[in-house]
């Protein structure tokens, strides 16, 4: 079901053929810049789409006239648009507020350039987007589009969906424009191994990619069950209750086994659907530092001197940031050259870094550690790092910043 659906469509064609390399569908990691928005891309491909059919086609087109393929655009004088990412988002009131994942329209700058965002519906009517709330450890945000009246929408189902469920999943992959991606519930609360990505998300077999991020997983009923987050080869490390149990209403279906894709859970009485609304936002706590894109470990890093400790190394440094004001320093890297007997002369590379070892007493040995302690804190939250530089091991205490005001 649609609420006020307007005139409705058959599918669409193709929108452009390049897949963009920023604000696309997560797949097992985060990298970089401590929380960082874009996602690692496996190199892998999804099974092939299972188009709807049935109850489930007539879901798509009547729900499709409420979705809108996401553009992030850096705007410039020139000619034409400069569209530098691509999701999916969907209305669910028909004042135009419309809910997406949060790592689409995370980014606020692109290479010192303001990023702007942009929907564009089935008909290709476009509307600028403003950020109203998010929750950035759910990955689900809240838009307002600049609507001229009233949109078409889609209902929050009343309650959480059901393993074996059918569903259908509208997205912008492949090249493709707002289409339709079918398939079944296999699993809810599913815990992800890497800390950066959402926990308690609903495991479907729909083949999801790419651009398909924030878009609507809608149930035969025609209401949106979850919000497209991220998928993964490795299906099998996704933790959950009952892990391995195969309900015998399920019996004959065959469950993912090198891929799955997983949508945040919203429902009608949910408690961050209703936060999203009133406009709160819930950010991550952060340090203040793009990780080295390595982690140091003495017993395995022996090319490397930077202590007898394992922990996560400092890369940059953010100018203003916590971990700038605390006194923390960025790798640096500098040639050597040394002269030998004999005449001969050799020149080797140097390296020193600041390396977290520990916060509040808990050991941080890997970068993804290091981020599983500090989503347990809470932004302003005042904690005591415990910081290896060469030789030396000291403590600073430091207050932790929200991550869309540090990396802005």
């Amino acid at each position: 079901m649609i609420l006020e659906p307007g005139q409705r469509r058959s599918r669409g064609q193709p929108f452009g053929r390049t897949i963009l390399p920023l604000l696309l569908l997560a797949v097992a990691a985060v990298v970089a810049n401590e929380l960082r928005t874009e996602r690692v891309v496996a190199q892998d491909m999804p099974p092939p789409v299972v188009e709807a059919t049935g109850r489930l086609e007539e879901v798509y087109q009547g729900a499709r006239p409420a979705t809108l393929r996401v553009e992030a655009r850096v705007l410039s004088r020139m000619p034409g648009r400069s569209v530098v990412g691509v999701g999916t988002g969907f209305f669910v009131s028909e004042e135009g507020l419309l809910l997406t994942a949060y790592h689409v329209v995370k980014a606020q700058w692109l290479g010192g350039r303001h990023m702007h965002y942009f929907g564009v519906a089935p008909g290709g009517e476009e509307y600028r987007l403003e950020l109203v709330g998010f929750d950035a450890y759910l990955d689900l945000a809240l838009l307002q589009a600049e609507v001229g009246g009233p949109v078409p929408y889609i209902p929050f189902a009343s309650g959480p969906t059901r393993p074996g469920r059918e569903i259908v999943a509208i997205g912008n992959s492949r090249g493709e424009f707002l289409e339709d991606r079918s398939g079944r519930v296999t699993r809810l609360g599913v815990g992800s191994p890497n800390a950066l990505l959402a926990d308690g998300v609903i495991e479907l077999t729909a083949s999801l990619f790419q651009g398909d991020s924030g878009g609507p997983v809608l149930n035969t009923d025609g209401e949106v069950v979850g919000v497209v987050s991220y998928i993964s080869f490795n299906p099998q490390d996704m933790g959950s209750e009952g892990r391995g149990f195969v309900p015998p209403f399920l019996s004959g279906l065959t469950l993912p086994r090198r891929f799955a894709s997983y949508a945040v859970p919203v429902s009608a009485g949910s408690e961050v659907v209703a936060a999203l609304f009133a406009g709160e936002t819930r950010d991550i706590p952060v340090i203040g530092f793009a990780w080295a894109n390595f982690d140091y470990d003495p017993a395995t890093n022996s090319s490397l001197d930077l202590g007898r400790r394992p922990g996560t190394v400092i890369g940059d440094v953010v100018a203003g940031g916590p971990a700038a004001r605390a006194g923390l320093r960025s790798l640096e890297s500098r040639r050597v050259v040394v002269n030998r007997e004999g005449g001969s002369v050799r020149t080797s590379v140097v390296s020193a870094a600041d390396v977290i070892v520990a916060v509040d007493g808990e050991p941080t040995p890997t970068f993804n550690s290091l981020v599983e302690v500090l989503r347990r804190k809470e932004v302003g939250q005042l904690v005591e790092l415990t910081v290896q530089r060469g030789p030396e091991t000291f403590k600073v205490d430091l207050e932790l910043g929200a991550h869309r005001q540090v990396f802005n």
